[in-house]
């Protein structure tokens, strides 16, 4: 007790940087850093879209590629039903063209 009293109004910022830094470094470890990477898998999966294969939206539609945009792709619902899709809409890539 009478250790804190010595502290003065800088060792106090201090000692709640102390205290925050771990807080911090453990937000970013569970959270953000996770995120990002899947956000990176996502990226590349989206680049390599290709025609033929099937995937699954974000809306929990099935299709499968038709054609591919800059932003956007076709996807084959059912046989001769299309549907025009933003790329970014697109989870999962559920099986590729072989």
């Amino acid at each position: 007790m009478f250790l804190l009293q010595e502290f003065s109004g800088n060792s106090s910022f201090f000692r709640s940087l102390l205290v925050f830094l771990p807080v911090i470094a453990i937000f970013w470890f569970l959270v953000i850093s996770p995120q990002r990477k899947e956000e990176k898998n996502k990226k590349e999966m989206i680049k390599n879209l290709k025609k033929g294969d099937k995937v699954l939206t974000i809306g929990g539609i099935f299709g499968v590629v038709k054609k591919l945009g800059d932003t956007d792709v076709i996807l084959e619902l059912s046989p001769n039903i299309e549907a025009v899709f933003i790329k970014t809409s697109i989870d999962k890539v559920l099986s590729e063209k072989k």
